[in-house]
């Protein structure tokens, strides 16, 4: 049980990060 809380916060931790960077991409082009 802990092993698949954990894995769900890195997998969450990713889809955030993955995000974060996807937005600076948009707002660079956009600039």
């Amino acid at each position: 049980m802990i092993t698949v809380i954990s894995y769900i916060g890195i997998l969450s931790a990713f889809l955030i990060a993955a995000t974060v960077m996807y937005l600076g991409l948009v707002k660079i082009k956009l600039i």
